[in-house]
């Protein structure tokens, strides 16, 4: 559905009759539209694509649909800008969902979930020390093995292992969540965040 926007009061920025008149003229408005279409558009639009070639693309992969969030992050950020400082006169909750938007889509990038709970883990348990040992059974293949320093005891291994299994789950949670809050934010909000 379509909604309309109040426009924002802005002072005349010139008050010469003569500009007015150029403005307004037929020689005026060729010359604006020929140098904005073969010079003003297209500088532009280097501006743009090295823009984005800065911030998002040369950080992006075709491996997976991770760097998505990258991608989100960064349109969201400019259409914020135009937003604070366009024409039309932005609600704050639809404003205030926009920043939200922002932050989990750069949370999500990021993707730094499990460094809390590792942290937590490493400090209780000690650094995690790993090691393979072959098989010996022909294959080439190996045996993966760890232990942590104060994991000594089968007991203490056991509540060691289930913490960690516990922590892989909350951090996967805590992802899933935010990931779910974006995609909402997005369907209830992409269609008023315009100027």
């Amino acid at each position: 559905m379509f909604q309309s926007k109040a426009l924002k009061d802005f002072p005349e920025r010139t008050k010469s009759k003569l500009y007015k008149w150029w403005l307004e003229s037929p020689i005026g408005d060729w010359y604006y539209r020929v140098t904005w279409k073969y010079f003003g558009k297209p500088l532009q639009d280097v501006k743009k694509m090295w823009s984005w070639y800065w911030n998002v693309f040369r950080f992006d992969y075709d491996f997976d649909g991770h760097s998505l969030f990258a991608i989100i992050e960064y349109k969201l950020k400019r259409i914020q800008k135009v937003l604070q400082n366009g024409h039309a006169v932005q609600e704050p909750k639809d404003m205030k969902a926009l920043k939200l938007a922002i932050k989990l889509a750069g949370r999500l990038k990021d993707d730094d979930y499990d460094e809390p709970f590792w942290n937590r883990h490493d400090r209780k348990w000690g650094e995690s020390k790993h090691w393979f040992e072959p098989c010996n059974d022909g294959t080439g293949n190996s045996y993966w093995h760890s232990s942590r320093p104060n994991a000594n005891t089968p007991e203490e291994k056991e509540q060691e292992s289930q913490e960690h299994l516990a922590y892989r789950y909350a951090s996967e949670a805590k992802r899933n969540r935010e990931e779910k809050q974006l995609y909402s934010i997005l369907q209830n909000h992409l269609r008023v965040w315009w100027d």
